[in-house]
């Protein structure tokens, strides 16, 4: 599977001896669909739920909760079954994740145990509490609000008629509103259903039951219906807001969170460098303080890097590169970096001459760090630089990558 990396390249306005060097275009907006396939694919899981009798119900879900590990799914997935069996994506040498079923099947380790802990039978949600989530399992966040008629939406689903796992699905929101359903609990079962939906034309079929619905930013912004007896060419997913109310309960709030503070992954935060001297000691104390807390309060790491020249390679042939060779030389030297220093979390270079920045988001951090931060730590950086007020943008920075860990308060030092 392709890396979940989010690299960002920019070649600053430096100071005007350096404003003559050429200027990397902008990084284009790529491909929405397979950059939020990624960023939602190991958070989507397979359900098996054992009706007795030689009968399986399978559909699909995603994890929402990883202190409390929960999936969420549909009631009409589990039924009144307690017991249920969950799959997270398993990768190739290729980093691809594998979709044959009975890879899975054969695997015992994959299974994952789960107790259906909560269910909203008219919303048609189910809460699955698993055993154990395994390492590399983000949890999918949540969206801030119901997304409105016309924007893009992303699926992903197991059915059953397609033959593989894991199945992308785009569409487009036709509405959102309350509505009222039936759909199949099994052979001789149909259920009604009363929630508020978002209707969509995008094509679902029976086993994507549960899975997740995400906007561009890869945010759930509903569940799967998928079982509706009466939909003609749309399809229906429970919306956001039934989520959140199911979140909310006080019975789910109760369980007992084991991800509150995540045990670090290392001793002590790794070291940044000002090599390139953009910063003020006191302003440069503060990335320290931030890393330290980053770490041991959320388990991420962040490392900053500046230099004066290129790292590695010759000044002047990097000097003259065009802006697309530029920014594979600066990307793939943050990879290099990153992966030395098994960095989970941020890695940001900034090089002076040529000016250019890269801001790089690990795989390993999963769905910890949103990629709206790495954009807008990023823009805070180029819109600093530009001032030349360095110390100014390294706090906005610091301030970003803070609170979006729900860590406000700015990272401790000596003050002045």
């Amino acid at each position: 599977m392709p890396r979940t990396l989010f690299p960002l390249l920019l070649v600053l306005a430096w100071p005007a001896a350096l404003r003559a060097q050429p200027k990397a275009d902008p990084p284009g907006p790529g491909d929405a669909g397979a950059n939020v396939y990624r960023q939602v694919l190991r958070s989507t899981a397979w359900i098996l739920s054992d009706r007795g009798g030689g009968k399986l119900a399978t559909g699909s879900g995603s994890l929402v909760d990883k202190g409390r590990r929960l999936v969420l799914t549909n009631y009409h997935v589990v039924g009144d079954v307690k017991k249920a069996t969950v799959y997270f994506p398993d990768f190739g040498p290729d980093k691809k994740a594998v979709s044959d079923r009975k890879h899975y099947l054969d695997r015992g380790r994959l299974a994952i145990p789960g107790e259906v802990v909560e269910i909203d039978k008219e919303g048609d949600l189910a809460l699955i509490r698993l055993d154990r989530v395994p390492d590399g399992v983000p949890e999918l966040p949540l969206a801030a609000s119901t997304p409105d008629p016309g924007t893009t939406v992303h699926s992903i689903g197991n059915p059953g008629k397609s033959g593989a796992l894991w199945v992308y699905t785009p569409g487009k929101v036709r509405q959102v509103y309350s509505k009222k359903w039936k759909a199949r609990l099994d052979e001789r079962t149909v259920l009604p259903f009363e929630a508020k939906v978002i209707e969509t034309d995008s094509p679902t079929n029976p086993g994507d039951s549960g899975g997740p619905l995400a906007n561009d930013k890869g945010e759930l912004v509903g569940v799967t219906q998928g079982g509706a007896t009466d939909a003609q060419a749309l399809s229906i997913f429970v919306d956001l807001s039934e989520v959140k109310r199911l979140l909310n309960r006080r019975s789910v709030q109760a369980l007992r969170s084991t991800d509150d503070k995540p045990k670090p992954h290392r001793d002590a935060a790794l070291k940044s460098t000002d090599e390139a001297k953009f910063f003020s000691d006191e302003a440069w104390k503060q990335v320290s303080a931030a890393a330290d807390r980053l770490l041991k309060e959320k388990g991420l790491d962040l490392v900053i890097e500046t230099y004066p020249t290129p790292p590695k390679g010759d000044a002047e042939k990097v000097r003259a590169m065009t802006a697309a060779d530029r920014e594979k030389f600066f990307g793939d030297f943050a990879r290099e970096r990153a992966r030395a220093e098994k960095v989970v979390g941020l890695y940001v270079v900034i090089n002076k001459a040529p000016g250019s920045l890269y801001v790089e988001r690990s795989e390993a951090a999963g769905g910890k760090v949103p990629d709206e931060v790495v954009t807008k730590v990023k823009q805070a950086l180029l819109a600093a630089f530009r001032e030349k007020k360095y110390d100014d943008g390294l706090a906005a920075a610091l301030k970003l990558v803070l609170e979006s860990q729900g860590l406000g308060a700015k990272p401790e030092g000596k003050r002045p």
